[in-house]
């Protein structure tokens, strides 16, 4: 028996409704975002009042969480325009792609010491096997940061 797949089409909703807050948490006003996205002003003014982006808004300097998403809008907004004008090189999406990622981890769970640490080690990790030539520094560094998490995951200080 041969399954059939039922194509799923998405809506407006499901499109642009991430971007559109994004956007205006970022700043951006109605108007400016209707030109940006393919959506009706009353497409939009419904959102802005279901989706209680004013509110939001106001939190943006003190939530973790509406703060990631204001930071999304303004790289979505730079990012397309840089690709508009063909001056993204592929160093540079990677770069962004990342920013993007922190920024969802930044927004979705708040920084708590597990992530920052990893994320600081991780980027340290990267920095020392550019620097270390040596080969045993190089095990014994490794050999820290692994204890380092270990004693982490336990709950000890480290």
């Amino acid at each position: 028996m041969t399954a059939i797949r039922k194509k799923i089409r998405q809506g407006k909703r499901d499109l642009y409704f991430d971007d559109a807050q994004s956007l205006y948490l970022a700043g951006k006003g109605l108007e400016e975002i209707q030109e940006l996205l393919p959506l009706a002003p009353t497409t939009l003014k419904n959102w802005h009042k279901e989706g209680q982006w004013e509110e939001k808004r106001r939190q943006v300097p003190v939530s973790s969480r509406w703060l990631g998403e204001a930071l999304k809008g303004i790289l979505r907004e730079k990012a397309g325009k840089m690709l508009e004008k063909g001056d993204l090189k592929p160093q540079e999406l990677e770069e962004l792609t990342k920013l993007l990622t922190l920024i969802d981890r930044m927004g979705s769970q708040g920084w708590d010491l597990r992530t920052a640490a990893l994320e600081v080690m991780d980027r340290f990790g990267a920095f020392i096997r550019g620097w270390v030539t040596d080969p045993e520094e190089l095990r014994r560094l490794t050999t820290m940061m692994q204890e380092f998490f270990r004693k982490l995951e336990e709950g000890e200080e480290a």
